[in-house]
């Protein structure tokens, strides 16, 4: 009969409600960004070709810089919300596999009491 080492008896410290709600408004953020990177796309394709010259290329470099900086951060916003909903997964799963090792060892108490006292 294996013997097992006490499990642990604290439950995982996890606010799954905050951590879902934190990914849920960096998802919104991050495609808010993008509804208003393609509102600009569609201005800036009305509107530039009325700038004429220099002034068109600077404004349209600077544009562009700015487009590829929200870009960035709404990628960004995504990837720190898929980070928290794996963090609560991993929760989660600890959670699961400390209940697992709960019961594993009071089961195995059990077989030992039913082995030394019938």
């Amino acid at each position: 009969m294996s013997h097992h080492n006490e499990p642990n008896w604290e439950d995982v410290r996890w606010d799954h409600q905050a951590s879902n709600e934190a990914a849920t408004a960096l998802e919104r953020g991050a495609a808010e960004l993008d509804q208003l990177l393609a509102e600009e796309a569609q201005r800036a394709a009305r509107e530039l070709p009325e700038w004429l010259g220099a002034a068109n290329a600077r404004f349209a470099e600077r544009r562009a810089a700015l487009r590829e900086e929200l870009h960035d951060i709404a990628a960004a916003c995504r990837a720190a919300a898929a980070q928290v909903r794996q963090a609560a997964a991993r929760a989660r799963e600890e959670q699961a596999r400390r209940e697992r090792e709960r019961e594993e060892w009071e089961e195995e108490q059990r077989r030992r009491r039913a082995a030394l006292y019938g």
